[in-house]
């Protein structure tokens, strides 16, 4: 690890006498001259100094040396993330220590995993009956028996299940159960609990939780404020209704992890404080077991003031910021319900000053004692959400690498962007993109919210587009980068398809043609955090293939980067339980968008000389419909046509020609880490391809690939159909004919999407790129934590307990 401060110059160091000498000399500075030419080597001695310093630490030494500093300390050798290597290490004594506690073994395993996680003694859940001469006062009972606090609905150890409070029902079969079982002598089995003895329960969350902050709801137009007439005295008499997910999409809601490793003592996982899906009983307030404020945040803030301080965000999965013109803090209830039919009615009706929430669909209402507050309500209310996810694939509010000083050797300048009322500050920064004093360098778009915008790009200042083709392109003189910033996703709404191109493609003589061609060599646009969906209208608009329409037209540049960024591919599952259509995301035909009709055109278009390079990264994707002069490098992604394992692949493609997609052939491509769903049609699989990447390698194609020449290119640990596949040569590659393969949900919008699931072959889950998962999400090497988990448990387990693995998401 480098310290980055700023060195003294060995000439600097000198005394001032010998300087001024120096300054003497004829020709001048003979002596700075002469330092300078060790001062490069001094430096680089000075730096080795520092990493032998830094690399007896394990907090900063190098990756490489953490085997050696855990070989000190008698630790056996692990592979995985370094991350969870070196926490691993760091903590050996602290564990020892703790060895056989509930407290240590979560430690451990959250060192090693970071998974929610919860350790539990399985014996506690055992049923057993009381003596009479010697009852357990704590194990519940009538008073004089019970201890403080035991009411009617607390779980009696050996008593029947209570039934008569559905929150603390709720808990039944989870990590938390507080029901006693009858013993099971079974042997273990991944994910099933064993009530008994010598049994010790280690509950994971495996997927992880993200925090979406400081939006504004969707409300249910139009009827989003429902007026009940004949409310009583305690009920509300206005509903103000609202989505949580921007597009109005079911959305499961997840509550936060809240543990603290660093806590001392270590406290073991509680109840209401693992990243997992809450539970629509506990968030209601008049049960005896309910917990909604675990859940559930208040706050007010002022409409006309400042944006909301990240400080006021409370680690609750869920909150709500009230206009303070409005409402105060004082008497709001909680309540959770079924709120699928909201459009009929909410019952138990909703009081006043109450909050229902469905999370399994992501809906809740607010109930009103005005007309006035209510419509505060839909035009001011505020709320941060959390939900779950696989990893970071797709759109996510993550912290982002902060873009270099330098984008194609010339300095990039930015425009912030942040939600305001009645201004649309995208297209005002898109307005500024060819403008002084941004018209000379790349421009960064920097979206500081997680906001919903609405692009049109023909809303752009008219100097900025051009009309070709029947769409808008944006005209760009430099490279473009719209981008979330940390911790934010911003979801952008279309009006019409993105469409780029250059400013100037044809010059008037050979100098001029020269310097464009120059310029566009460098052109790119690079879309990073983004959630790029299509607007209200787009059915109407675009009414005869709405579906056909691409979220992308037009790339005619020398690379288009799709980096972290979700193109909504549709396909996510109704309320009535069908799927909605899938959409197309990118359609780049091999034109370029020019227009070829005149020879006037055809020039302009045979003027633009660049082969678009495009990259889609950590992305998730609809079908991708892109003719051959394009180069495609697909990395650590979900491409989705909307077809599952098993179903009939015919005639839908998730990657195949943009004109003709059933006969003619997609780009050539390289891949590394990708999920597809449904067919692939490429010409090749390119061997020389963008960024030095080669092949394929760690894919999941469920349905058929078929490569045009398959005598070049080469496809390393990946997963085929094994029907109507075309296959160039292929290495420690598996095909379905062969081995299972199954996810835990193949629906997008689903928590859960694009997991493996446990039974899916071994070499599926394991034998990928580095001994590893393939598919999008083999980056998060969960086949490493799986072993390290094993082997650490073997060393650490006391004598006679048996650890049962049980993942819960």
């Amino acid at each position: 690890m480098e310290n980055n401060s700023t060195r003294v110059p060995l000439y600097e160091r000198l005394p001032e006498i010998y300087r001024i000498k120096d300054q003497e000399q004829q020709p001048k500075d003979q002596l700075k001259s002469y330092l300078a030419l060790v001062e490069e080597a001094f430096a680089e001695i000075h730096k080795n100094i520092e990493a032998l310093y830094n690399d007896l630490f394990i907090d900063t030494c190098d990756d490489w040396v953490i085997p050696y500093i855990g070989d000190l300390l008698g630790v056996s050798h692990l592979k995985g993330d370094p991350a969870t290597l070196r926490a691993d290490v760091a903590e050996t004594m602290a564990l020892r220590r703790r060895k056989g506690t509930l407290a240590g073994m979560e430690r451990l395993v959250y060192n090693l995993t970071r998974w929610g996680v919860h350790c539990r003694e399985l014996r506690e859940n055992l049923l057993w009956n009381q003596h009479l001469n010697h009852q357990r006062p704590d194990a519940g009972g009538d008073p004089p028996y019970s201890q403080p606090g035991v009411t009617r609905f607390t779980p009696k150890r050996g008593g029947t299940v209570t039934l008569r409070d559905p929150a603390m029902l709720s808990l039944l079969d989870t990590p938390f159960d507080p029901f006693a079982h009858v013993a099971d002598v079974k042997p273990p089995a991944f994910g099933c609990r064993r009530y008994n003895l010598p049994n010790l329960a280690i509950f994971l969350w495996r997927l992880y939780d993200y925090r979406v902050t400081v939006l504004q709801p969707l409300p249910d137009a139009p009827t989003a404020v429902h007026h009940n007439s004949s409310a009583s005295d305690d009920e509300a008499e206005f509903i103000a209704c609202f989505n949580v997910h921007p597009l109005g999409e079911p959305v499961r809601l997840f509550n936060t992890y809240q543990f603290d490793p660093d806590c001392e003592p270590p406290v073991v996982t509680q109840l209401d404080q693992t990243p997992g899906p809450i539970l629509t009983p506990r968030l209601t307030g008049d049960s005896d077991a309910g917990a909604p404020w675990k859940y559930v945040s208040l706050d007010t803030y002022s409409p006309s003031g400042a944006a909301i301080d990240p400080k006021d965000i409370a680690d609750t999965g869920f909150q709500l910021y009230l206009p303070d013109t409005e409402f105060d803090l004082t008497g709001w209830t909680v309540r959770g319900a079924n709120l699928c039919a909201w459009e009929e009615a909410v019952y138990p009706p909703v009081k006043k000053r109450e909050i229902v929430i469905d999370p399994v669909i992501g809906r809740f209402v607010v109930g009103a004692e005005t007309g006035d507050k209510a419509n505060a309500l839909i035009e001011h209310l505020l709320f941060t959400y959390t939900y779950g996810a696989v990893g970071p694939v797709g759109a996510h509010p993550v912290s982002r690498p902060s873009l270099a000083a330098k984008w194609s050797e010339e300095g990039v300048k930015t425009i912030h962007v942040s939600y305001q009322d009645g201004t649309n500050e995208l297209i005002d920064a898109l307005d500024r993109i060819n403008v002084s004093p941004y018209s000379d360098s790349p421009v960064q778009v920097l979206i500081h919210d997680s906001r919903t915008y609405e692009l049109n790009i023909a809303g752009v200042d008219s100097s900025l587009r051009v009309s070709e083709g029947g769409e808008t392109s944006l005209l760009l003189s430099n490279s473009l980068i719209i981008r979330a910033a940390d911790d934010q996703r911003p979801v952008i709404k279309l009006k019409r398809p993105l469409c780029f191109r250059p400013e100037k493609v044809q010059g008037v003589n050979a100098a001029e043609q020269e310097l464009l061609d120059a310029r566009n060599e460098k052109l790119t646009v690079r879309l990073e955090g983004l959630y790029i969906s299509r607007g209200d209208q787009w059915e109407n608009d675009y009414s005869s293939d709405p579906q056909g329409v691409p979220l992308v037209a037009r790339a005619a540049l020398n690379r288009l980067e799709i980096v972290g960024c979700t193109l909504d591919p549709g396909g996510h599952k109704k309320l009535d339980g069908t799927r909605s259509p899938i959409y197309t995301s990118l359609k780049l035909d091999e034109n370029y968008g020019f227009p070829v009709g005149t020879p006037a055109e055809i020039a302009i278009k045979n003027a633009f000389e660049e082969i678009p390079d495009v990259v889609i990264q950590r992305s998730i994707t609809g079908p991708l419909l892109i003719d051959t002069p394009y180069r495609l490098s697909l990395i650590q992604s979900i491409i989705d046509a909307g077809k599952g394992v098993g179903d009939d692949p015919a005639g839908v493609f998730a990657l195949t020609n943009a004109g003709d997609p059933v006969n003619q052939w997609g780009p050539p491509m390289t891949a590394d880490g990708i999920t597809v769903f449904g067919r692939v049609r490429v010409e090749e699989i390119d061997k020389e391809g963008i960024d030095d990447a080669q092949g394929v390698k760690g894919a999941i194609f469920v349905h058929p690939l078929e490569v045009l020449n398959h005598q070049t290119g080469c496809i390393k640990f990946s997963y085929f159909s094994g029907n109507g596949d075309r296959l160039p040569q292929n290495h420690a590659c598996v095909k379905g004919n062969e081995a299972v393969l199954r996810f835990v949900s193949e629906i997008f919008g689903q928590a859960a999407y694009g997991q493996l699931h446990h039974t899916t072959d071994f070499r599926v889950r394991e034998r990928g790129p580095g001994d590893d998962a393939m598919g999008a999400f083999g980056f998060l090497m969960d086949a490493h934590k799986w072993r390290n988990l094993q082997i650490r448990f073997r060393e650490f387990m006391p004598v006679g307990v048996r650890p049962l693995f049980i993942p819960v998401t």
